[in-house]
């Protein structure tokens, strides 16, 4: 018989078969690899790439252009790296698939998680000097210039970073920053909550720099501190106390320090309305019904009238969800949004706003169309943010001139208190440029509010007040 014959009907050898099996698995799984490679490869290249985070609040890096000398020394290809990784095509989407799954992380108490680490707690007392800031930063809204209708193209402020972590005793002030807030959030079921560090140090700098605002200011005029306490000191669960430090006591320290300052109690004024929509729940700023609370205990310290609730237009937009999404992309946020609920003075009045160094001026509503803008974005409403300096001239007529120097937090007062003075203006601490004493004495000042929440009172930004009076 043909010896080829009797190895064809021979059964093939089992070894030898597995090997080309593993042949066979081994250019399959290299074929998919290939093809799932360059599919990503295309997608990366080819995919429609945003320009925009809505989530964000922010312009995402542009392409740069292409130089020899760019090219030479690196700068292109640092900044092609930063545009590649900023703008993934369907970013918004990833963004919120990955959100789904961060909802499971942090430390899990029923209803509870926290992202990023616990601040670090000052547990200094009022008579010991060496403790540096711990509390964590607060942010304000990004600037949009005021118009009737506020396009969101117009946004191209960068939001903090919100992966630093919370600073500790041996760091020492940041005396650039100008936000406010890190990743240290606790979430209770749907409400997100700033753990707040505390700043014994800080809250008496603070207090003396608003005396020697007082004493440069004179007798005859008068000054009042409003140090705002955020929902940590309203909705954290007694559990998880010791997570924060308190603000109130922070407060009451700064108030001891004050001569000639008027302190204004926002604690006890909110406290009646706690269970009302003071806070926002997606956001770390209070809702304008809060904001509303704390005006009108300011024009009672400062013997002001003040307006009810009645002689306001109220506005309500549903599906708000503001910045605590954006610092932890929890989804908890991103599939329970709120009301955002604002009051629209109906007095008459007249808004004239100018760049931080009174610059180009030019009139516009106080409370801004925000129709064109995304839900991340609304608490603009009020002045259209921070980098400028606004004038309200209003119709009341007793003769009081108001300046507040404010964090954002400061925005949502301003409309409360256009029926209690004549003249209201409104500077940010971080961006104002010109010398406070002398601005404030041109415009015959009679009424100074420092109104901020404690983050800005006992941390980095109360530093930007000396600068005032230096520049």
């Amino acid at each position: 018989m043909d010896k080829d014959a009797i190895n064809i009907a021979l059964p093939p050898d089992p070894e030898e078969l597995k090997q080309i099996r593993k042949r066979r698995y081994l250019r399959c799984n290299i074929l998919v690899i290939v093809v799932v490679f360059f599919a990503i490869t295309g997608f990366l290249w080819f995919g429609k790439r945003p320009s925009m985070a809505v989530e964000e609040n922010r312009k995402l890096a542009k392409c740069p252009k292409f130089s020899i000398t760019s090219y030479l020394d690196g700068t292109f290809t640092s900044e092609f790296a930063a545009f590649f990784n900023d703008t993934v095509p369907m970013r918004s989407t990833f963004k919120r698939v990955i959100s789904g799954f961060r909802a499971h992380l942090g430390i899990p108490y029923e209803d509870v998680y926290l992202h990023g680490n616990a601040p670090t707690l000052d547990h200094e007392t009022p008579e010991e000097t060496e403790q540096t800031e711990a509390a964590a930063p607060e942010t304000t809204a990004p600037a949009v210039v005021p118009t009737e209708t506020a396009p969101a193209e117009t946004n191209e402020t960068t939001p903090p970073d919100t992966t630093e972590a919370p600073t500790t005793e041996a760091e020492e002030y940041d005396e650039d920053v100008d936000g406010e807030v890190t990743n240290n959030i606790l979430i209770v079921k749907n409400r997100g909550i700033m753990l707040y560090g505390g700043g014994t140090t800080g809250g008496e700098e603070y207090a003396q720099l608003l005396n020697t605002y007082k004493q440069k200011m004179g007798a005859d005029v008068n000054v009042y501190s409003m140090v705002a306490n955020t929902p940590v000191s309203f909705y954290l669960p007694k559990k998880f106390n010791d997570l924060t430090a308190s603000e109130n006591d922070n407060i009451d320290h700064i108030n001891s320090l004050l001569q000639g300052v008027t302190p204004v109690d926002v604690y006890d004024a909110l406290l009646p309305h706690k269970d009302e929509a003071i806070y926002f729940r997606t956001d770390h700023h209070w809702q304008p019904l809060g904001a509303y609370y704390a005006a009108e205990a300011f024009a009672n310290a400062a013997g002001v009238p003040f307006a009810p609730l009645s002689d306001y237009e109220t506005v309500t937009k549903e599906g708000y969800t503001g910045s605590l999404y954006v610092y932890t992309n929890s989804k908890v946020f991103l599939d329970d949004p709120e009301p955002f609920v604002y009051y629209k003075p109906t007095n008459a009045i007249t808004t004239t706003y100018y760049n931080t160094d009174l610059t180009n001026e030019r009139e516009a509503p106080l409370m801004l169309n925000i129709d064109n803008l995304e839900p991340v974005s609304w608490y603009m409403v009020f002045m259209g943010g921070d980098e400028r300096i606004t004038h309200v001239k209003t119709d009341c007529t007793n003769g009081r001139r108001l300046c507040i120097i404010k964090d954002s937090y400061g925005n949502a007062l301003v409309p409360c208190l256009t029926s209690s003075f004549e003249d209201i203006w409104v500077v940010d601490m971080r961006y104002f440029k010109p010398n406070i004493i002398t601005f404030m004495q041109e415009r015959e000042i009679t009424d100074v509010l420092f109104a901020m929440n404690t983050f800005s009172a006992t941390g980095v930004n109360h530093k930007k007040l000396q600068k005032l009076l230096d520049q």
